[in-house]
């Protein structure tokens, strides 16, 4: 799957500049840069506490770095919420529990917080159900809009989830162990839909500990260890093992 366009060839869409984070004594993202391009897919990788999910967290405004710049197009932001990190700089991310409700329909996860409604009052039902078939058809998931999100499999719950950001433009769509909580079977499924994604012009970033997935889909893989980035490498001829000595190198 990978084979995204060459990034020094274009402008970064998103770059981060000496990008800090503490937690008390614990220096959780220490001094990270990283460039992410249009239409690529980043793979992140690291051992447990390696500041992985802290450094996500900056980039989607549920912390506050202590240092460091991010830019956004070339200019520097600050972002300060996930409201912000959605709505103004089409950044989604999409969590491990998918952070969506298992007691309402498929449609009405896909526009949690974003209903449409009718005269301003109304809600908007059938529009609503109308755009998330749309958007999982664009998918090739065949889902229907109307099923409950609980009755779905963790591979279809993913879907559901990519349908949303998907729907609403996100730019950006940062996926935290997206495989992790699924059957084998349904991983390549899953792994199918984010080559979708950059197919249809968006930028991924992909955390997981499932190595093989990281290999499989990623153009460029940042390497975590301690809070800091060991490396930015392509995903030209790497093997497992690679990875594995990348993660243990002295930071």
């Amino acid at each position: 799957m990978p084979g995204g366009p060459e990034p020094p060839q274009r402008r970064p869409l998103l770059s981060v500049r000496h990008l800090s984070k503490s937690f008390g004594p614990v220096r959780a993202v220490d001094d990270v840069s990283l460039d992410v391009y249009p239409q690529e897919i980043v793979g992140i990788v690291g051992d447990n506490a390696a500041g992985k999910s802290t450094f996500l967290r900056l980039l989607t405004g549920y912390h506050q770095p202590d240092g460091g710049e991010i830019f956004y197009r070339g200019r520097p932001v600050r972002i300060s919420s996930p409201r912000t990190s959605r709505r103004e700089l089409g950044i989604e991310m999409i969590y491990q529990d998918l952070s969506l409700a298992p007691d309402l329909r498929v449609w009405e996860n896909v526009f949690l917080g974003e209903e449409r409604r009718r005269l301003g009052i109304f809600l908007d039902a059938g529009a609503m159900r109308e755009a998330t078939a749309d958007a999982l058809a664009k998918l090739g998931a065949p889902i229907s809009p109307s099923e409950l999100f609980a009755n779905l499999s963790g591979g279809e719950q993913q879907a559901v989830a990519i349908a949303r950001a998907l729907l609403f433009e996100r730019e950006i769509i940062i996926m935290d162990e997206p495989t992790a909580a699924i059957s084998l079977g349904k991983v390549q499924e899953v792994l199918r839909l984010v080559a979708e994604l950059r197919a249809r012009g968006h930028t991924v970033l992909i955390v997981s500990h499932r190595l093989e997935d990281i290999l499989q889909v990623s153009d460029r893989i940042a390497v975590f260890s301690h809070g800091k980035i060991l490396r930015v490498v392509p995903n030209e001829g790497l093997r497992i093992e690679d990875l594995f000595r990348m993660m243990f190198e002295s930071a």
